[in-house]
């Protein structure tokens, strides 16, 4: 499986450059006691972080990094490019969440959903009717 990781970096690039500002205005408000100049500064500061955030988002968009998590299917691996580009930030912040807990979830949910199809199909008058815990069967496989 590959896991697309741009919007995670970029993210990451985005709180990066807030906090270097936010640390360099700080320090600025404390060192330079003449108004005008830390104003001129502080608002050069500002474009500057402005203009590296986006040639380093561009460079990330650019370059397009993947990761490659073995023994995860492609529907799962879907699935957890979309969690990490909608919930990229959120997952950087936990620490223990890793990309194969991830998946591990995605797989228990894609099994819950499995179990309900096949109570729902034992429960129907259909002739081939699945025990709750078999695997749901694509079309054309619709054999006892």
């Amino acid at each position: 499986m590959t896991v697309d990781l741009t919007q995670i970096l970029i993210a990451v690039i985005g709180g990066f450059f807030s906090i270097a500002g936010a640390v360099f205005l700080a320090w600025l408000q404390a060192h330079i006691k003449d108004e005008a100049a830390r104003a001129a500064i502080t608002a050069a500061v500002k474009n500057s972080l402005g203009a590296a955030q986006q040639a380093a988002q561009q460079g990330i968009q650019y370059a397009h990094p993947e990761v490659t998590i073995p023994g995860v299917s492609p529907a799962v691996a879907a699935a957890l490019g979309y969690v990490l580009t909608q919930e990229g930030p959120s997952v950087a912040r936990l620490a223990d969440m890793t990309q194969e807990k991830i998946a591990g979830k995605i797989e228990a949910q894609l099994g819950l959903v499995n179990i309900a199809t096949n109570q729902a199909i034992a429960a129907s008058p259909a002739s081939a009717t699945p025990a709750p815990l078999d695997p749901v069967s694509t079309v054309g496989e619709n054999k006892p």
